[in-house]
């Protein structure tokens, strides 16, 4: 026992220098793969490739789900055929991906203690002798077998020996090599790491008669999944500005809006004066979320404003909470939850103010965004006061109604870490989020928001070109890899959404509409959820439904009628609103993206600069259509520009 639990102690401190690699935007999917139907999701997705990937860990045959750990603790993991991949929150940031003790616990659940076996008699020649178990591990072949396998496998982990890169994957041996069945009733040569189930296949060519055990699928049985929080609806999703439900609520079954984020309910005019709470005031909110819920889409609702006694900067109703303030806010929302979390307005999603990273000392005192960030905070950029509001807020929540989920408010990103400086000034803002993270807010919210704008101009994506964001994708795409990065680094997988996007007309200039802006806003609606869904988003948010919007963004004109990007909103949501991404187009020059649908597949496709460009049309081609599903000829080839075009293919 002592030298088991010695052994333990070492494994742990080996597992615990596995460095987070960087994440990619996008989930690994396998579509061409028979009964594969998961993707690795990107919190994992570059650690699976850099470090050996399908001779290593196989297959995904898992989402993201709970297991429970050694420790008790309930872990987000995915497991793969040979692995299960863990995030370890507690470890530090550098070091929370590991894989599990796959061998000993297959040992164990089998029964076998591998301590009850006689060690060897000390070091073998040629061989790998580890005195801390007492087994030497040999080739069975010149040159081939266990040992050369496990010597030139490893984690690719910068700093350690090519030893220590392999006992971080396979671990200890625990047993000597013997004759065992395996899973599929063969009888072979076998012997059980720590990490890993050695197999010799002398029948097979020199390069695979090493093969690793399928431990994976051997051990996964149950899955203990993670909430899921869309309920088979779809990711799409509007704004509606609060007073406007009633003209446009007709609009939301018509366009086929499964989520509709509301801003908002402000704490500072229920509770202008502390412990006196005026729910009178909520008239409209009341009779608006009860509109949206009758017509079966999910409010989602933003709670922000600080009453005048609450507020950390004196008249920034936007800004943080005194911290005296915060256990009055948590009884605040405590009863918001109780009240509206019912029929008939059934609220269950929460979100905590709006672009709370943008500064205090840049917005206005009485702006619907804003303003937890702090210019002068340099080390988290005002994210520490709100982890610390989360701190309070999340139990009040969850204590009000455990079903609720509680976003971060949408993050404004205005800059990435590597943005170069504007007119000499270094950009901080994007410090806001790992300054909750560092902070310990990671275990007090559900789901993670952020905001992807752009201003028009003819023949242009400003997504895509987004400054600061240009080089990692743009700003759907970018600003996602970036947040995916940091929450994979502090140890956590939690879902992102999109709540505020559209293409702009800056200040409503009147040269847009006669430029082509509503035929570009329709294009880029089109683009926008083909990115969301592509990257595996949990819900995207047009900003705004009602018209005519901020800068003229909204779907519905002044008039609140359809306008052609609502037009284009409403055919997407009725091609992809049950469709399944399967994999990116890769051919340079064109961005684009195959979804598998009930009746075949679906690919949505465009020219990345606006250049033309020629795709060669798939062999099956049953329909092609624009943006706002006006179909198109069938021809063998299709000249492409920004506006892109769906194709569908029969099954």
């Amino acid at each position: 026992m002592k030298q088991w639990l010695i052994i333990s102690a070492l494994l742990a401190l080996v597992a615990s220098t596995t460095p987070v690699v960087s994440q990619t935007a996008a989930p690994v999917c396998f579509p061409d793969i028979p009964l594969i139907d998961n993707c690795l999701h990107p919190s994992f997705a570059a650690y699976w490739r850099d470090n050996g990937g399908l001779p290593v860990f196989g297959y995904p045959i898992s989402a993201l789900e709970q297991f429970r750990g050694d420790e008790g603790r309930l872990l987000t993991v995915q497991w793969t055929e040979r692995n299960r991949l863990e995030l370890h929150p507690a470890n530090p940031p550098a070091y929370r991906i590991q894989i599990g003790r796959m061998g000993a616990e297959a040992l164990a659940r089998s029964g076998r203690d591998p301590f009850t076996d006689p060690p060897d008699n000390g070091p073998q020649p040629g061989c790998l002798w580890f005195p801390e178990t007492g087994h030497n591990v040999c080739d069975q072949e010149p040159g081939i077998g266990f040992r050369s396998y496990w010597q030139n496998n490893g984690l690719r982990i910068p700093g350690l020996s090519s030893y220590a890169q392999s006992l971080a994957l396979f671990g200890y041996p625990l047993t000597a090599p013997q004759m065992e069945r395996n899973a599929n009733g063969d009888l072979v040569l076998t012997q059980w790491f720590e990490r890993a189930r050695f197999e010799w296949h002398p029948q097979n060519p020199a390069r695979s008669r090493v093969l690793l055990g399928l431990l994976g699928r051997e051990l996964y049985t149950s899955p203990q999944p993670l909430p899921d929080l869309r309920s088979g609806r779809s990711g799409f999703g509007v704004e509606i500005n609060r007073g406007f439900v009633a003209t446009t609520a007709d609009r939301l079954a018509e366009l086929g809006v499964d989520w509709v984020r509301y801003n908002g309910i402000l704490w500072s005019e229920v509770e202008p004066t502390p412990g006196v709470r005026n729910w009178e005031v909520l008239q409209q909110v009341e009779a608006e979320l009860q509109a949206i819920s009758a017509t079966g889409a999910i409010p989602m609702v933003i709670v922000r404003g600080a009453p005048t006694w609450a507020q950390a900067q004196p008249d920034t109703i936007c800004g943080p909470i005194r911290t005296d303030a915060l256990p009055a806010f948590a009884a605040f929302l405590s009863d918001l939850v109780a009240r509206y979390s019912q029929p008939p307005y059934n609220v269950r999603f929460w979100e905590l103010g709006n672009e709370p990273d943008a500064p205090f000392q840049l917005v206005g005192s009485t702006a619907p965004f804003g303003c937890w960030g702090d210019e002068s905070d340099e080390e988290s950029y005002g994210g520490a006061a709100y982890a610390a509001m989360l701190k309070v807020a999340y139990p009040a929540i969850k204590a009000a109604d455990p079903d609720a989920q509680v976003i971060l408010g949408g993050l404004l990103l205005g800059c990435a870490p590597d943005s170069l400086p504007v007119n000499g000034k270094l950009c901080r803002s994007w410090r806001f989020f790992e300054g909750v993270l560092r902070a310990g807010g990671g275990d007090y919210f559900d789901i993670v928001a952020y905001h992807a704008y752009g201003y028009f101009r003819a023949n242009f994506d400003p997504d895509r070109e987004l400054p600061s964001w240009r080089d990692r994708g743009g700003a759907t795409l970018g600003k996602a890899a970036y947040l995916r990065e940091m929450l994979a680094q502090y140890g956590y997988a939690k879902p992102l959404m999109m709540n505020e996007g559209a293409l702009l007309c800056y200040r409503s200039s009147p040269t847009c509409r006669p430029n082509g802006f509503e035929e570009a806003k329709a294009d880029a609606v089109v683009r926008l959820y083909a990115r969301s869904m592509a990257i595996d988003l949990l819900v995207s948010h047009w900003y705004t439904l009602n018209g005519p919007g901020w800068q003229e963004s909204g779907l519905l004109d002044k008039d609140q009628q359809p306008l052609p990007a609502f037009r284009a909103f409403q055919f997407l949501r009725q091609r992809l609103g049950e469709a399944r991404y399967l994999r990116a187009v890769e051919i340079p020059g064109l961005e684009g993206y195959h979804f598998r649908t009930a009746d075949g597949e679906v690919l949505v496709v465009w020219s990345v600069d606006g250049n033309e460009r020629t795709l060669t049309v798939p062999a099956g081609t049953r329909a092609i259509y624009d943006a706002t599903g006006t179909a198109l000829p069938i021809t063998s080839t299709l000249t492409l520009t920004l506006s892109p075009r769906i194709v569908v293919v029969g099954s």
